[in-house]
């Protein structure tokens, strides 16, 4: 059986940031239905019965990935949403510590 680590930060009313092992996730939404990024980079849709424990998460399929002619074999370039998404979350982190 292998260890799992999840903690998730409520930024704003119905925005939380999710930390795993694997890394960073994001998660807009509400008790009952949320959607998200996963730290892994793939989105998802959920929906669930609160107080139940019931829920169903869909995951969409992953976008291929990009390449261009000036990239080096094997690179991978980030999606902008994801990268603003992750940039936006850390400010909010850094802000809520120094206003402590």
């Amino acid at each position: 059986m292998g260890l799992r680590f999840q903690r998730r930060i409520k930024v704003f009313p119905g925005v939380r940031i999710n930390l795993s092992k694997s890394g960073v996730g994001l998660s807009v939404g509400g008790r009952g239905a949320h959607i998200g990024i996963t730290a892994r980079g793939q989105r998802y849709t959920s929906i669930g019965m609160p107080g139940t424990g019931l829920s169903w998460r869909e995951y969409q399929p992953k976008p291929a990935a990009r390449r261009c002619d000036l990239c080096a074999p094997g690179h991978v370039h980030i999606p902008p949403a994801i990268g603003i998404a992750l940039l936006a979350g850390a400010a909010i982190i850094v802000l809520l510590l120094l206003a402590r």
